[in-house]
Parts: structure tokens; C-alpha cells; sequence
């Protein structure tokens, strides 16, 4: 992996330093440094492709809508997205407040360099860690995690970090990938493959991808006393527009639009909902804080 630019606040060690140069890191700290050079080398410029091709652009906008209809955007309040790139889903977020005269106000979190570009668009966002929050104890309405969270090592202690920020009622909205059987036989079969045209996987996908499971996620939350929905989305379109690495059919807005309403169908239909569940690639989870 080539040298990423380091981020602010780092350049300033000296490289000969073995404590800079990882000589004595343990393997997550080593593989946490190799994730932020890799978002502000590859990652950050990544979902820059599904969302210049209308097919997949539609796909996404559908999941970013299914995310925001969690919010109640009637309420003031600061909604954080943890992971949040170049702002891709606050962009949206901030247009579904702004269209019924909502106060909440969008920040984006980000590892990267990506959140330079949030500025341009109207948004605020901070560099900082998922499992080290800039925020005061009870600071936010929501917090967002858009696909982010399972890059994290310690994805329950970040589960235990965002709990902590919710204010009384708060709501912590999870939209990740489903650890399945399935999910798991199809990324042993396929990676290698894609891989060999696009590297759309970052280091910690890639080496901590059998850590994550969404009953660990579950645990916690229920430890920490939340309420919480659960169910599995995306079993259709979303796989079929190749996710990051792109397909053929991401450039067919129409072709997606059926598949989209051919999941819409299945959602409605007891025995389709529980077939789908198995060949799902998401799921959406929405927790409460109590009061």
C-alpha cells in the first residue's frame, strides 16, 4: 500500500520514531492506522462512482430515505453521521429537513480528508474517530451510522460511545451490512474475483471481516437498556448495482426502480419477506435511549 497523506496532526513525528513508524503497535492499532491512511488514499473518493451512475444513485437515495424516515425531523436537535464521507446521505438529510421547515441541523464525523468537501455543500463536519465521539454526554437527537460502523474494530465500545452522546429519547439509527451464512459464503466466492478489478473492500473490512455480527450489536444494546427495531433490507437491488465496485446495471435507473418495487412487494407478503430476509445484504436497526 502506497504512503497516504497523514492526517492533520500527525506529520509533525518524526518518521524515524519507531513508535511512528508502527514498530510497536499491536495488530488494531496497526490495522486502525492502515484504515485512515486507506480512507484518505482510496475510501473517500469511493462512493463518488454509485452515485454518478442513476442507477445506483437511485438505489442509494432509497436507502438514505429509508434511514431518514427514522428521524422525527419536527423535533430540534443535532443529527450526527458517523462515517459520513463526502456527505452523501447529510446532503440529503439536510433537503428532507429544509423541504418541511425542519430545525434539526446535519454534522458529518469522518476518519478522512473527506469531510473537506462537506463545507461546499453547506454542511459542518469534524475529522475524529468513531470510538472516540467529539461530543458532550447527551449532545445529540440521533446518531447515524450509514455503513460505518462495522470498520470499527471495537464496534461495541463505539455502540457504548454513541449511546453515551444521545440525549433522553435519543434515537441511534444502524444501517449495516447483514453477517449471514449467506453474505459470508458469497464475499469467499466473489472477492477474490473483484478484487482483481477494484480494491472496494478498506484494510479492516478485509481482515476483520468475520468480526462483525449484528447479535453483538444486538447485545449491547439491549445491556444498555434501548429499545430497538430490527429487520433485513436489501436482498435485490442494491447487490445487482454491485455495491462499490459497480455493475452493469448501476447505469439502468429504471431496470432498479422495478427491483426496488419488487422488494417494496416482498416486504408486504409474510413467506417473500422471510426469503428475502436470507438473501438480504442489509439491516436496519433503530434504537431508543431511554428516558
Amino acid at each position: 500500500m502506497s504512503q497516504a497523506e497523514l492526517p492533520a496532526g500527525e506529520n509533525t513525528k518524526d518518521q524515524t520514531d519507531p513508535q511512528a513508524s508502527g514498530q510497536f503497535e499491536d495488530k488494531d492499532d496497526r490495522y486502525r492506522r492502515l484504515e485512515r491512511e486507506w480512507q484518505n488514499e482510496i475510501g473517500h473518493e469511493l462512493l463518488d462512482g454509485p452515485h454518478e451512475d442513476i442507477g445506483s444513485a437511485r438505489v442509494f437515495k432509497s436507502q438514505f430515505h429509508r434511514i431518514i424516515e427514522q428521524i422525527d425531523l419536527t423535533q430540534a436537535g443535532l443529527v450526527a453521521e458517523v462515517g459520513c464521507g463526502k456527505g452523501h446521505f447529510l446532503a440529503e438529510l439536510q433537503d428532507a429537513a429544509s423541504q418541511c421547515g425542519s430545525a434539526v441541523k446535519a454534522l458529518g464525523i469522518d476518519v478522512s480528508k473527506a469531510v473537506d468537501a462537506l463545507p461546499e455543500k453547506g454542511l459542518t463536519g469534524i475529522c475524529a474517530d468513531g470510538e472516540a465521539l467529539p461530543f458532550a454526554d447527551g449532545a445529540l437527537k440521533a446518531l447515524v451510522y450509514d455503513g460505518a460502523l462495522h470498520h470499527l474494530i471495537d464496534y461495541e465500545s463505539a455502540v457504548r460511545e454513541a449511546y453515551r452522546t444521545l440525549q433522553p429519547g435519543g434515537q441511534m439509527i444502524l444501517f449495516e451490512p447483514v453477517s449471514s451464512v449467506f453474505s459470508r459464503t458469497v464475499h469467499r466466492l466473489l472477492d477474490p474475483i473483484i478484487f482483481e478489478e477494484v480494491e472496494y473492500e478498506s484494510p479492516i473490512d478485509q481482515e476483520y471481516k468475520d468480526h462483525f455480527r449484528e447479535e453483538k450489536v444486538i447485545a449491547t444494546l439491549q445491556q444498555l437498556g434501548m429499545k430497538y427495531t430490527y429487520r433485513r433490507t436489501d436482498f435485490l437491488a442494491y447487490p445487482l448495482t454491485g455495491c462499490y465496485a459497480g455493475s452493469i446495471f448501476s447505469r439502468w435507473p429504471k431496470f432498479m426502480l422495478i427491483l426496488l418495487r419488487i422488494e417494496k412487494i416482498c416486504e408486504k407478503v409474510p413467506v417473500l419477506r422471510q426469503i428475502a430476509a436470507f438473501f438480504s445484504w442489509r439491516f436496519l436497526l433503530v434504537a431508543e435511549k431511554p428516558y
